[in-house]
């Protein structure tokens, strides 16, 4: 048994140190080593969630975390486990789903930022926008500093049209907090060009997709500054 065990453990460290390296593909590999020594170790189960999440394979790593739930012995944080089911719901597009188990977490831990922020995106993604923004409101009762949840609230503000002004007070707050992010940037600039002012949307926008060419989000952003010009 103690054979057992010190072999499980040295997979579990040579596996943490992959993840942490961002060699998922490894620490995979250690991990289902470790699951074949002991297919019930909450541990063991845990981290190949982990591991597939990075590899964006969010179907498997929904059932490994839903093992982990079903297990009579867990020691594992089981609040953090039920916010990484909740982020492959949602990254499967199983949004109602998603939501149900948001709204436990949050029943119990009604200050838990993280699982709000996933509620508001999961709304958001559920076409209900204004329960999104109060949604995001509610995390900034517990976290007045949390810039992710002001821009998301100034960026649905503009996308519904409610209180543009407000909405760029907000994304430029948020800018000046940290002119390095893209996203930020992308909000000032989507906003800009719901105000009408065109130039400076241009601005915003096209810094933004110099520093993350590849989202489609931005890019429609500026498809749609270039429609209006027409």
């Amino acid at each position: 048994m103690n054979d057992l065990n010190n072999s499980v453990q040295s997979i579990l460290k040579s596996a943490a140190g992959s993840l942490l390296a961002s060699d998922y593909t490894s620490a995979l590999e250690e991990l289902k080593k470790g699951e074949v020594l002991d297919k019930d170790n909450p541990e063991i189960l845990y981290n190949l969630g982990i591991a597939y999440t990075r590899l964006g394979l969010f179907k498997t790593a929904l059932e490994y975390f839903n093992r982990v739930i079903f297990l009579k012995f867990q020691f594992i944080d089981i609040l953090q486990v039920k916010k990484n089911i909740a982020f492959c719901l949602i990254n499967l597009d199983q949004y109602k789903e998603a939501l149900e188990k948001l709204d436990n977490i949050l029943q119990d831990f009604p200050s838990d930022v993280s699982a709000l922020n996933m509620k508001g995106y999961t709304l958001e993604k559920s076409g209900k926008i204004n329960d999104s923004i109060r949604t995001y409101s509610e995390v900034l009762k517990y976290d007045k500093t949390n810039l992710n949840s002001m821009n998301s609230t100034a960026y649905l503000m503009a996308k519904s049209g409610i209180n543009i002004k407000k909405a760029l007070e907000i994304a430029e707050y948020i800018c000046r907090r940290d002119r390095n992010n893209s996203a930020y940037r992308d909000t000032l600039g989507y906003i800009y060009l719901k105000s009408g002012d065109y130039e400076q949307a241009e601005k915003h926008l096209n810094a933004a997709f110099r520093d993350m060419p590849f989202s489609n989000e931005i890019a429609s952003h500026i498809e749609e500054l270039n429609n209006n010009r027409k």
